[in-house]
């Protein structure tokens, strides 16, 4: 095997692998039980399998007459369509969680968040006092905190507006950010852009290299046939090269023994389409090579 043929077959693999892997994590993210995600890992990964044989069999399939190639042929389109998706689903959830990830580790949101943390603390105090001052009698002293709860729970409205805004504002990978700000374009287009390229070049690239290293293991093979039945040829002896192929076949057997280490001509032409003549030529040819020798009125195999 070359060596571009076995890069294509590492590149069919990588591009391959990653599509099943992409499309295998997107389902089982879907359901919440375990029985589910098994359930909906299987039904990917057999989709995947299948969208790798459909053209390849459906092909061959079309090629023996069978007319379900078609139906596969068919079918591998939808099969590609629906493992794009699924690839860019995946690279949009993760791209998604990752951000989520990084707002929620950012200075900004750390700062709100503990602001929002003392708001509450502060809040559950006062709580706490007018519940006490309620309970003791002193009423305008409880009217009083409360109008300071009233203040702090407006703050933390405030804040938890602010947090959601943060975590809900789209934002990009930097690649696509900065690609964003060269063509003036929606940074969140983009991004989605270059998922789908990115998944079709994954799914179609994939697959076509897959294609293109099967058809090239099918040459190689066929050339290699082609080459021994060439040799075959070249190395016939050349007592024979004036018979057909028939009468070939047929030396092969009296030389195997088929026929006995007596071959008799007459028996043998009685069986023999063509007779005499056909089988005639083959025994003087045999003699010639030293297989066979006279025996008395007969034959017999030469013993090696």
């Amino acid at each position: 095997m070359k060596l571009w043929q076995s890069l294509t077959g590492i590149a069919a693999l990588i591009f391959c692998g990653t599509s099943l892997a992409f499309t295998v994590q997107l389902w089982i993210s879907m359901p919440a039980g375990l029985g589910g995600q098994v359930v909906a890992g299987a039904t990917a990964v057999a989709l995947e399998l299948c969208k790798f044989s459909f053209a390849p069999l459906g092909l061959w399939l079309r090629s023996q007459g069978q007319a379900s190639g078609y139906a596969l042929l068919c079918l591998w389109p939808l099969l590609v369509v629906i493992s794009i998706v699924a690839t860019v689903g995946f690279l949009a959830t993760h791209s998604d969680e990752q951000q989520q990830r990084s707002t929620r580790n950012s200075q900004e949101y750390q700062v709100l968040q503990q602001q929002l943390n003392s708001l509450q603390q502060q809040i559950n105090t006062l709580n706490g006092l007018i519940n006490t001052d309620a309970n003791n009698g002193y009423r305008q002293r409880a009217i009083d905190t409360a109008a300071q709860l009233s203040t702090l729970e407006a703050k933390r409205t405030q804040l938890i507006e602010k947090l959601s805004t943060i975590e809900q504002t789209p934002s990009t990978h930097s690649a696509f950010s900065s690609l964003a700000n060269t063509l003036n374009a929606d940074p969140a287009k983009v991004q989605h852009i270059g998922f789908l390229a990115l998944a079709i070049i994954t799914d179609i690239v994939g697959l076509v290299a897959l294609l293109a290293f099967n058809a090239a293991a099918t040459v190689g093979k066929r050339s290699a046939t082609l080459l021994q039945q060439h040799e075959t040829v070249e190395q016939q002896p050349a007592y024979t090269a004036h018979l057909s192929e028939k009468q070939q076949e047929l030396a092969q057997r009296i030389r195997a023994g088929e026929f006995g280490n007596e071959p008799v001509l007459r028996n043998i032409s009685n069986d023999i389409t063509g007779g005499y003549r056909t089988v005639k030529p083959v025994f003087d040819a045999l003699q010639q090579a030293g297989a066979l020798k006279r025996n008395g009125q007969g034959f017999a195999l030469v013993q090696r």
